[in-house]
């Protein structure tokens, strides 16, 4: 019946892992692993890549249903040729398929296609020379992706993995009645020697295991980190908690190496013992073995080093989620000094006859352990002693705890079960915590990943935008007198005009205006209204003031706006752009204008929302009227009074 008990147990348990070997393990591979392989090796190649100029043959945006919500992926059709021969290629990212999970990647996409297909223009794609059939619309390395991958990609193959060695501990690590009933503690010491003559290691010391949970700690919580940063518009408070996370995980992983550092320096000690220990004796003679000698690892020598000793008698209560532990019986034996290149020092013990011995109680949960502590240079020893019954008979623990707790409750097998003052958690805290963090992370990435771009743009024009693929003058001239067109456009719908602003390439621009190229190309909006920004506003993104007049001189409108609100003045008041402001003022842009949308504000409550106070003192000068109200009824100084701008106040003279 036992034997019928332990293998229907096992097969239980074996079923279990099962779950995880195969449920994290597959979902490891094709949500981390895989992705990522293919995210890294698509940015090795990209670098390999030129470009073409191919039309779009068939786009579509699929949606695609789930409990979770809808998805999206574009199916586009690319044809091309290369060397004489046409090609069809259906690859949006270089990276392989992309989700729309990070930043509504597809739908700008699709918008972006669709534009260029409306008005019947091409597309950039880039081709590996090697196979030309091998093309992709976007050649960008996604960093977000690539972080947000992460934990996926190690923490979900390392549960399966784990899985895995408990499937092998389940069928072949040896149970405890199996070891003939010899004394093994918790299985982290040994127990040796010949007849009346012990030897016992010390437990270990919780490093590897603390090392383990900083290491998935960082796991979740860097990328996280990772991904705020990224956000250029996300709050002081929102980065300032998210910080807390990787500082905690630097300091998880500084108590692991310090941990490891110190049991190192002491090395392996051995605890022997002239006889087996029972309670009630007196006087029982222990020698403490260095191994090396005390001190050889130090690496400032002292000529002696303190040891301090101390004997308890505990019950542990692993009974439930969490364990309680009580002290039965201590003593301290005090400090000795030990000499530098000492091999042993020699100290006895005495055990009170009133305790009971080593080893479970009434419950296979409930035991009775002895511990001998040691604390030398730093490091904490913890001998585990197999005490045995004296010869006044068995001590019944219960009589010994109600007498020591006579308040606590007691239960069906005479132990406490909740603790009290003196009772430490010591599985629970790491479960605890751990779960409240996963589930704080999932929150975190959730936000991120569903925010997309309205949390980054929320405040105006769309400004963020990968960074442009390194192309000289000499390449791009290459590749339009090759063909391509002056007006191609990249995966962000921006234009190659557009790109040199974003740049600040004053040789890029003068030559691609002299080419003929469209100033003011905007890109598309997306799915939240975002976009419509020019050439105007990446140059002025930079202050490039040669850049704007050159824009202005082939007939860019410096009063258009940028996704139906933002004007050129308002824009450089937000960005700070102080020159800028200064040629928009000569060109004869109106100071004072208001928003078409929005609260109507004028570019000087721009620049008291953002406290730029230079813009402030220029346009002051310029004659932009302070009193000058919004559609709610609020000046200049009622941005100030609201955003709590106490200098912007002070620099309008507000009241």
């Amino acid at each position: 019946m036992i034997k019928t008990k332990k293998i229907s147990s096992k097969l239980g348990a074996s079923l279990f892992a099962l779950v995880f070997i195969v449920g994290f393990g597959i979902g490891g591979w094709f949500g981390g692993v895989l992705p990522m392989a293919q995210q890294l090796q698509g940015w090795w190649r990209a670098s390999n890549l030129v470009a073409v100029q191919a039309k779009i043959d068939k786009l579509e945006l699929r949606e695609h249903r789930s409990e979770d919500g809808p998805s999206y992926s574009v199916d586009a059709e690319f044809v091309y040729q290369y060397d004489g021969k046409s090609y069809r290629s259906k690859r949006i990212s270089v990276g392989g398929d992309s989700s729309d999970g990070y930043n509504g990647y597809n739908h700008r996409t699709h918008a972006n296609l669709l534009q260029a297909r409306s008005n019947n223009q091409s597309v950039t794609l880039w081709i590996d020379p090697q196979d030309p059939a091998f093309a992709a619309y976007d050649r960008q390395m996604h960093f977000n992706r690539l972080i947000f991958l992460i934990p996926f990609a190690t923490l979900f193959p390392a549960v399966s993995l784990g899985a895995l060695w408990a499937l092998w501990a389940i069928w072949f690590k040896p149970d405890d009645e199996e070891t003939g009933g010899e004394f093994k503690g918790n299985g982290q010491h040994s127990l040796h020697g010949s007849a009346g003559h012990l030897e016992l290691q010390a437990e270990r010391s919780g490093a590897a295991a603390l090392t383990v949970f900083a290491v998935i700690w960082n796991l979740i919580c860097m990328p996280i980190a990772a991904t705020v940063y990224m956000q250029k518009n996300a709050s002081g408070m929102l980065i300032a908690f998210i910080t807390l996370f990787p500082l905690a995980g630097a300091g998880l992983l500084w108590a692991a190496i310090r941990l490891r550092f110190l049991r190192r320096r002491i090395g392996d000690p051995v605890l022997s013992m002239a006889q087996q220990p029972f309670a009630g004796i007196e006087d029982l003679r222990l020698r403490l073995r260095f191994e090396p000698a005390l001190g050889q690892r130090m690496h400032i020598a002292a000529t002696h080093y303190p040891v301090k000793l101390e004997v308890l008698c505990e019950h542990e209560d692993r009974r439930g989620e969490d364990t309680t532990t009580k002290t039965l019986w201590s003593q301290e034996l005090g400090t000795k000094q030990v000499v530098h290149g000492a091999q042993s020092m020699d100290f006895k013990i005495s055990l009170p006859a009133d305790m009971p011995a080593s080893g479970t109680q009434e419950h296979k949960d409930v035991e009775v352990i002895w511990k001998l502590n040691i604390k030398v240079l730093d490091a904490d020893l913890i001998f585990r002693l197999p005490v045995r019954q004296g010869v006044g008979g068995p001590v019944n623990v219960r009589d010994v705890l109600e007498q020591l707790y006579p308040r606590e409750r007691i239960t069906l097998f005479g132990f406490p079960r909740a603790p009290g003052d003196t009772g430490k958690q010591t599985r629970s805290w790491f479960w605890a915590y751990g779960i409240f963090f996963i589930l704080i992370a999932i929150t975190v990435v959730a936000m991120f990943s569903s925010a997309g771009d309205s949390d980054r743009h929320r405040r105006g024009a769309n400004n963020d935008h990968p960074e442009a693929q390194t192309e000289t003058l000499a390449q791009l001239k290459a590749r339009l007198d090759a063909g391509a067109d002056v007006n191609a456009r990249d995966a962000e719908g921006r234009s190659l005009l557009m790109q040199a602003a974003d740049n600040n390439d004053i040789a890029k621009v003068r030559y691609l205006l002299g080419k003929g190229a469209q100033v003011d190309l905007m890109t598309p909006l997306d799915v939240n209204g975002n976009g419509e920004r020019s050439a105007l506003f990446a140059a002025i993104s930079n202050d490039g003031v040669e850049i704007i007049q050159m824009l202005a001189d082939a007939g860019a409108d410096l009063r258009r706006p940028s996704n139906k609100l933002w004007t050129p003045m308002h824009y450089a008041a937000y960005k700070g752009a102080l020159k800028s402001l200064h040629y928009l003022h000569e060109r004869g842009v109106a100071i004072d204008q208001a928003f078409d949308g929005g609260r109507g504000s004028t570019p000087l409550m721009i620049a008291v929302q953002y406290n730029q106070l230079a813009v402030i003192s220029f346009l002051q000068l310029a004659g932009a009227d302070h009193r000058k109200k919004d559609l709610y009824g609020e000046d200049a100084c009622g941005y100030a009074r609201y955003f709590k701008q106490v200098q912007a106040a002070t620099a309008l003279g507000c009241p």
